[in-house]
């Protein structure tokens, strides 16, 4: 690696976490992340109703491994309990401040930078790998959720961290490195298995790409098939856990979720509509070649086509370089087959797009990135369409960047300019509420909230004819004290 190449992977790299960092505590928490902060911690023990009105106890923040658990089955059913977990020990650490709980995600997606880089450098070479890093540091599907309290972040690390432990397995035993070292990766790479399917569900055909690697590579091999089995003991494992841990009983709440999401797309006029498919295959179809958009107001589908274009003539122009083969390639493919047939048969069988959503698939992103680097620079090794190359990466780079401002300047749909609102309203009642004082809001989700920023008990109401966002204290003697009124935007 010559020093030019060295100051150039450290600037992007400088880069990255600063997209990543800046601005991580800024804005209120979003819907999904209400559910993260709720279901770590554990609903803040169960309130107690008294009459119309529920009885929030502020001064308890005491969690047990059971309330988590629930919290997240009741509440969450479709995501794993090993993110909510970690969560709750996270938060009785450094607390439930929005920079607090979205940490986590950013850490690890500095580390998926740092491992990936790693990982391309050594089994492909430092240009694949360069390339490989600006993609993945300005992808910004990639920078949300190093910005979101969810467990997609560290699920993609997981997950990637394990297919470099796998293909350091599948090295050492084809060069025929001593038993230990292999026993060793083995125990890593289970261990990451079991962590990963328990951050999310999804990232089972992760490991599935793994097991047809093996299946259609190596199936000959004793000490591979050895492994082989081990996958699957850990799964069996990972499934057994999972029934103790939520049983039939998250399996019915999975399915009673699935359920409202299939009436979800009966409402909207999107279930089996061939448009909304067509334009939530393309969404997905992009998104897994590294732009995200989506999340822009105003932004279409058709807006996307300078792109797909780019990405068809940046295939087509490899295809005719004949790129020399590489077995790692193979990996991904299988990977990213049993990811799009899983998809596309959620969708047939549910009759809805869910599955095409490309944070549900953000673990399988980084194997298209790596291979688009790869067919760039077998292009340019050739000599030829170099432009074609630049242009490729231009018009990557484009879109992202769009992307940015707009996320930067707090426009995209699921951030407002505001802070926090929940931690807004516990200050204000600390200050103003009495024992016969009621606060009062639309959903009972916002009493959750509010008494995790407080150290106040008070009784909550809800009201359904009330704003959305509104929230305010009902006084004894029918007096009425506005909170916050957030105007529409969106928490």
């Amino acid at each position: 690696m010559s020093k030019r190449e060295l100051l150039l992977i450290i600037f992007v790299f400088i880069i990255s976490v600063g997209l990543r960092i800046y601005g991580l505590g800024d804005r209120g928490i979003w819907a999904d992340e209400k559910i993260s902060v709720l279901g770590s911690n554990g609903h803040n023990g169960a309130p107690t109703k008294k009459l119309n009105t529920v009885y929030f106890d502020g001064k308890n923040k005491t969690k047990s491994f059971s309330e988590v658990k629930n919290a997240t089955l009741i509440q969450d059913s479709g995501n794993a309990l090993m993110y909510y977990v970690f969560l709750s020990y996270w938060t009785d650490l450094f607390g439930n401040s929005d920079y607090s709980i979205r940490f986590p995600s950013f850490l690890a997606g500095v580390f998926f930078l740092l491992i990936g880089f790693l990982f391309v450098k050594k089994r492909f070479d430092t240009n694949v790998a360069l390339f490989f890093l600006i993609s993945t540091s300005i992808f910004s599907l990639f920078i949300i959720y190093s910005q979101t309290a969810r467990s997609y972040e560290l699920a993609l690390f997981t997950t990637f961290t394990s297919t470099f432990i796998f293909w350091e397995i599948m090295d050492s035993l084809k060069r025929g490195i001593n038993n230990f070292k292999i026993l060793i990766y083995s125990v890593v790479y289970l261990l990451l298995l079991g962590i990963s399917i328990f951050l999310h569900y999804y990232t089972f055909y992760i490991f599935a790409g793994h097991a047809t690697y093996l299946i259609l590579n190596h199936f000959k091999e004793k000490k591979t098939i050895l492994l082989f089995f081990s996958v699957y003991l850990i799964f069996s494992i990972c499934f057994i856990f999972w029934m103790l841990n939520g049983g039939l009983e998250g399996y019915k709440l999975m399915a009673d979720r699935n359920s409202w999401w299939v009436q979800q797309a009966k409402d909207t006029g999107t279930y089996f509509n061939a448009i909304y498919f067509i334009k939530s295959f393309v969404t997905f179809f992009v998104a897994m070649t590294g732009v995200y958009v989506s999340y822009i107001k105003g932004f279409q589908f058709y807006h996307l086509l300078p792109y797909i274009v780019a990405f068809l003539l940046i295939i087509f122009l490899s295809i005719k370089s004949k790129p020399k083969p590489n077995n790692i390639v193979k990996l991904f493919a299988y990977t990213i087959i049993i990811q799009f047939a899983f998809a596309i048969s959620m969708v047939l069988k549910n009759g809805h797009v869910l599955s095409l959503s490309p944070y549900y698939n953000i673990f399988t992103i980084p194997y298209v990135l790596i291979i688009l680097a790869f067919l760039s620079n077998e292009i340019l090794l050739k000599g030829k369409n170099v432009k074609a190359v630049v242009l490729f990466y231009s018009v990557f780079l484009t879109y992202n960047l769009i992307f940015l401002i707009f996320y930067y300047s707090k426009k995209n749909i699921h951030h407002s300019n505001e802070s926090n609102p929940y931690v807004e309203a516990a200050i204000i009642i600390e200050k103003q509420i009495y024992p016969e004082d009621t606060v009062v809001s639309r959903q009972l989700i916002d009493g959750k909230l509010i008494s995790l920023y407080t150290n106040k008990s008070f009784l909550f109401s809800c009201n359904p004819n009330l704003e959305k966002d509104e929230i305010y204290i009902h006084k004894k003697g029918a007096t009425k004290i506005s909170i916050l009124s957030l105007e529409g935007k969106r928490y």
